[in-house]
């Protein structure tokens, strides 16, 4: 054996142990550094959750970050499930923030999904209240609803409006709301769809839309003659003659006044073809020759829109009519159009009028006030109201709100509403559907203001703060999703 044979053992087996001691220290270091890296994704993690809170960011930033601490708790499970950490998370030690993990997964972020959708932008915010409780389908709700599908079709949003989904006896609803904007808006391809499609229940419905449209923006009256021949219902030509009221009234008060009729608007667009007039006593003799008491109080109300009241006061003796609170608003809204406002103030209570009537001067008063720009006094006759009228009744008390917030949205110039990131919030709504209302007569409000940060995020957290008690979403297709980050 030569030498060199004889020393190799010497050197192999030192080598040996050399490498078999760089093997043990190089995996008690990859191990080192996966437990720092399992401690290092769950700190964060549980920071993330901790720190970025709902009420304080809004829910497209909590998302981000929510959805990231899920990320590295998945990371942690896939790839040091072995650590210290990775095995308290697998035994359901550990929680992100206040919550369990599985109740986060499953739970928590799908809800904070639906809420990120619902602080998008005004329609979806209006939708996620009215969703909130889908058993109750009260005059709220209803109201809510109507509004919604008012919006989407201002927003030639047809297809999405059509299918939003409502009960089978509601529907008259769905179609009425969607019929009337686009009968207002003149477009023609969706009128004679609906109309194609409705069944005859649903067309007496539509046909004194079409036709208070027709009047609205003052086709010729010849055509009005033709439609009525085609359509000589009681219930057509009301409408027809509503129309023109609400038409004709506008045009003559902005002559009084010396505005522009331009600026003039008639359900949600302007005045269209001004050279056309209606002789509104003169269409009362010819669509209603016997009388007709609902024809009557329309009429009744116009002359007090005008400043009549003795006219108004007697058309309504004449057809025997007892509940004048329509009139008795119409006046109001004169005063207020001609800035009577010592005699506005004073009418109400020397009008002699029954409760109910009242009632509804009172609340027509807060509206207009705001709308006049008259802030002050439009709080102090809101508050008056809540402390009397509306005292232990959450309904009548949104209802003032309601009214005080529609004054508001409507004033102009120095007085007009500036919407904020917590405006819609302070309001003191109790009802998420009246809400719903608020935001959607908002949006449809043609000199809405807007500064800072979005509304809605804080209107939402509002009506339905917190993660507490959650049931399971109906879709795991869309539980896993909600749970999941986006590819990038």
């Amino acid at each position: 054996m030569s030498f060199r044979t004889r020393l190799l053992p010497v050197f192999v087996l030192p080598l040996g142990l050399w490498l078999a001691a760089c093997a043990a220290s190089d995996k008690a270091a990859r191990r080192a550094a996966d437990v720092a890296e399992a401690d290092r994704l769950y700190r964060r993690a549980n920071d993330y959750v901790n720190r970025v809170t709902e009420g304080d960011y809004s829910y497209s930033y909590l998302q981000f970050y929510w959805k990231r601490a899920q990320s590295n708790v998945d990371r942690i499970l896939r790839d040091y499930a072995d650590t210290p950490v990775g095995r308290r998370l697998t035994a359901g030690d550990l929680k992100l923030g206040p919550f369990e993990l599985g109740y986060f997964h499953d739970r928590v972020l799908p809800w904070l999904e639906v809420k990120r959708l619902g602080a998008y932008d005004a329609v979806n915010c209006a939708i996620f209240l009215y969703n909130l409780d889908e058993s109750r389908w009260d005059d709220a709700r209803l109201a809510a609803f109507a509004r919604i599908i008012e919006v989407l079709s201002r927003q030639q949003r047809w297809s999405e409006a059509l299918i939003f989904p409502i009960l089978p006896q509601y529907r008259p609803l769905l179609l009425s709301s969607v019929f009337r904007v686009a009968a207002r808006f003149n477009q023609t391809k969706v009128v004679d769809n609906l109309l194609a499609k409705a069944t005859p229940a649903e067309a007496a419905v539509l046909q004194p839309l079409q036709g208070e449209a027709l009047a609205i923006r003052g086709v010729p009256r010849t055509e009005i003659a033709a439609f009525l021949d085609k359509h000589p219902q009681v219930a057509v030509r009301r409408a027809v003659f509503s129309g023109m009221i609400e038409r004709e009234l506008k045009i003559r008060r902005a002559a009084a006044l010396h505005q522009p009729l331009k600026n003039v608007i008639l359900q949600g667009g302007s005045v269209e073809m001004p050279e056309v007039r209606d002789d509104v006593d003169a269409v009362a003799r010819q669509f209603f020759p016997p009388g007709d008491p609902a024809a009557a109080l329309q009429l009744a109300a116009y002359h007090a829109g005008l400043g009549d009241l003795e006219t108004a006061r007697r058309i309504a003796a004449a057809a025997r009519l007892t509940d004048l609170a329509a009139v008795h608003v119409a006046y109001l809204d004169y005063l207020c159009a001609f800035e009577k406002f010592d005699e506005l103030a004073a009418y109400v209570p020397a009008a002699h009028l029954d409760a109910g009537t009242q009632q509804q001067c009172r609340l027509k008063m807060i509206e207009l006030l705001g709308r006049a720009g008259r802030t002050a006094e439009a709080q102090r006759a809101l508050d008056d109201y809540l402390r009397t009228d509306a005292a232990g009744l959450p309904a009548a008390a949104d209802a003032a709100v309601l009214q005080w917030f529609r004054g508001r949205i409507e004033a102009t110039d120095e007085h007009q509403l500036e919407v904020r990131a917590t405006t819609f919030a302070d309001l003191p709504l109790k009802d998420p559907c009246v809400m719903a209302q608020a935001i959607m007569e908002w949006s449809l409000a043609p000199n809405r203001s807007e500064r800072g940060a979005s509304p809605w995020d804080a209107v939402v957290y509002k009506y339905r703060g917190g993660f507490a008690n959650l049931p399971e979403p109906k879709s795991r297709d869309v539980q896993r999703a909600a749970a999941e980050l986006p590819p990038y």
